[in-house]
């Protein structure tokens, strides 16, 4: 059963333990093993799929039609944030091997990006955390001072946007070096309106 264990208010920051199973965490990384792919990271000017230098990683973005498991989360996700499942976009599972990072960046974009036609900006994040990192691969919050270690099971959510709907600057965070071993997350990015995939998706 999920158990909140902190919460800071300035960007309605929620860390969750026991969101998943040890076996809903060996599943996902399964899932994501069968589809992984270098990761790339979204243009805020072209709203393109672009590899990024700042991000090494692989990631994943299966169907969650094809998975009991992914329609679950997405309705606990719903459940759990009081926004409706047609808002979220597909559930991105990614692994980071060893050096593997996420230097600090936003998830929301610019008003002006194209990208807010696929259903508005990213007003959340959901964070979910897959296995015991054996060093290094903590979230960082470098305008708050806060790091999230991770613990399988667990997960994080944050806000993206401040109160008239722009990226809020504190909101910055980053996924820190994977010093040993690999490291397994889940991210889910909740829209402001009815997701829509860009025609370039597949």
């Amino acid at each position: 059963m999920a158990q909140k264990l902190s919460h800071c208010d300035r960007i309605s920051l929620t860390h969750w333990a026991g969101l998943l199973t040890p076996q809903d965490c060996e599943q996902l990384i399964q899932i994501g093993r069968e589809h992984l792919q270098s990761a790339t990271v979204t243009d805020e000017k072209s709203g393109e799929s672009v590899p990024d230098r700042n991000r090494a990683s692989q990631m994943a973005w299966p169907k969650r039609e094809q998975y009991p498991l992914l329609q679950r989360i997405a309705e606990g996700v719903a459940q759990l944030t009081s926004i409706p499942v047609a808002c979220q976009e597909p559930l991105q599972i990614l692994r980071y091997p060893p050096g593997g990072e996420y230097k600090p960046h936003f998830d929301g974009f610019n008003a002006d990006s194209p990208t807010l036609r696929c259903g508005g900006n990213r007003q959340s994040t959901f964070i979910l955390y897959l296995n015991a990192v054996q060093g290094g691969g903590e979230t960082t919050f470098p305008e708050l001072g806060i790091t999230v270690f991770p613990l399988p099971g667990s997960g994080i959510l944050f806000s993206n946007l401040n109160a008239e709907g722009l990226r809020e600057p504190l909101s910055l965070h980053a996924g820190n070096p994977v010093t040993q071993g690999e490291k397994w997350i889940a991210t889910q990015w909740i829209r402001q309106r009815d997701y829509v995939a860009p025609r370039n998706s597949g």
